[in-house]
């Protein structure tokens, strides 16, 4: 009786050892258009990992106590993004509201457009023949005029870039965002001319 009852006390003492779970939870939504992702991956550390519903929400759970880096993305859809700082959770502490609006993966198939003119930037005359592009899949290359568009663009948000022979390569200073298949126009560069060396 007496080792049942040892037995007893010792179960109860080591059951109260044990940490109870805890538990991130939140939702995941598109940055352009603030509509929730379904289907999209979101990790806890390296270990806990949960899939969006349909309403864009998911809860990784059985977390112990401590501090978590909380990531998201949809492959071929979203590029990754990191929730801004780490989460603490707490012994058996539900934390909510962890919420991270993913940016699109530009590309093609889509009826948006990005327009402008790009320039020399000691003369400001228009530069011919430059090629523009808008993230990795779409270019075009400025008329005599020195403009251009790309044109058949998804929505999403774009790194633009210019480039010329005998000119440095220049980015846009902003991300270029497409919504609702609109045209963004006005974005144009002032390429600086690299200086030729003279061959001995």
């Amino acid at each position: 009786m007496k080792k049942l009852f040892a037995l007893a006390v010792l179960f109860v003492c080591a059951a109260t050892l044990v940490a109870a779970p805890g538990s991130i939870a939140g939702t995941i939504t598109d940055s352009v258009t603030g509509q929730p992702i379904a289907g999209a991956m979101v990790s806890a550390g390296h270990r806990h990992n949960a899939t969006t519903d349909a309403d864009g929400a998911y809860v990784i759970s059985d977390l112990a106590a401590g501090d978590y880096t909380v990531k998201a993305m949809k492959c071929g859809e979203y590029t990754m993004k990191a929730y801004p700082g780490q989460v603490r959770v707490a012994e058996d502490q539900h934390v909510t509201g962890i919420d991270i609006a993913l940016v699109p993966m530009g590309g093609g198939g889509g009826s948006g457009s990005i327009s402008g003119t790009v320039y020399d930037d000691a003369t400001h005359a228009p530069i011919a023949g430059a090629r523009v592009m808008a993230g990795c899949m779409k270019s075009a290359l400025t008329a005599d005029d020195g403009t251009y568009t790309i044109s058949n663009l998804a929505d999403g948000s774009y790194t633009v870039k210019a480039v010329k022979s005998g000119y440095r390569c220049a980015t846009y200073p902003s991300a270029v965002v497409i919504e609702q298949g609109g045209a963004v126009t006005g974005i144009d560069f002032y390429l600086v001319s690299t200086p030729i060396q003279a061959l001995d």
